[in-house]
């Protein structure tokens, strides 16, 4: 065995020895960057947005349970977070910047109660949106959330009711599953109209610290006709760092079409 061919060996061990790590951690943050292209009726522009995250759990969040991107989830942890992100549209005169907070709590009897508030400024326009939500977990890797949410831009309010499920399987030799699958019903007051919104996703873990994920939607409210589909992929190099890629492509045909595509890589330190 030539001596390039050891180091490369023992290179791989050294790095699986730290995979199979385990970090508990109670804080995380992270940044994000993306770019992209969005066009409405004729008018096209690129754009590009960066974020930042953090997020408080109230306990230590245990990591052994199975693929490091679900240890919240499998730990029934409860948290409080927040997030702010920057939208720069080359043709618009203004950034637009959204700054969200939100509150998850899981009780001893697993109930779980989540708030969410967030406010977007384009400069001319500002929403808010609030975001309740009540469900249980139905055993130690699923659960079942039941959320109302409002949107206020300017005076024209869009409710959404929607049932969110999320489960996590674990497979053979270390892999997993994880999907999600939510229905929501939609009333928009600049549509002047109701309808649906139909979401499912799953993403595939190689091992606990390498996942890829895939996404798509379909709604229609009214006149307007929606689909998006987004492929991901998490990697955690060390227990404490996660490293995040994902490109995302959403559309809508009606009284104005609309399509948005984009790609977003982000980094996360856990302690």
């Amino acid at each position: 065995m030539g001596k390039h061919m050891k180091k490369t060996l023992l290179a791989i061990a050294i790095s699986s020895a730290a995979v199979a790590a385990h970090a508990d951690y109670q804080f995380e943050a992270g940044l994000s960057y993306g770019q992209g292209e969005v066009s409405i009726g004729n008018a096209e522009s690129d754009y590009d947005t960066t974020g930042v995250a953090g997020r408080f759990h109230f306990e230590m969040v245990n990591t052994s349970k199975g693929p490091q991107a679900e240890a919240a989830f499998l730990s029934k942890s409860s948290s409080v977070g927040f997030a702010w992100d920057n939208e720069d549209i080359d043709e618009a005169p203004d950034d637009e910047d959204e700054f969200a907070f939100d509150v998850r709590v899981v009780t001893a009897n697993n109930l779980i109660v989540q708030a969410a508030y967030s406010e977007a400024d384009d400069g001319d326009d500002t929403s808010d949106t609030i975001s309740i939500g009540l469900g249980t977990y139905l055993n130690a890797s699923t659960d079942l959330v039941v959320s109302f949410e409002t949107e206020d831009d300017d005076g024209e309010n869009t409710d959404e009711l929607s049932i969110e499920l999320h489960n996590v399987t674990a497979l053979t030799q270390g892999a997993s599953v994880a999907y999600d699958a939510s229905v929501a019903y939609v009333d928009s007051d600049a549509l002047d109209d109701s309808g649906y919104l139909l979401a499912a996703g799953a993403t595939y873990y190689v091992n606990n610290s390498l996942g890829f994920g895939i996404a798509a939607m379909v709604g229609e409210v009214g006149d307007l006709e929606v689909d998006g589909v987004a492929v991901s992929a998490s990697y955690f190099p060390q227990p404490n760092i996660e490293l995040t890629a994902s490109y995302t492509d959403v559309s809508a045909d009606g009284p104005q079409d609309f399509e948005q595509d984009g790609f977003e890589v982000g980094a996360a330190l856990r302690f």
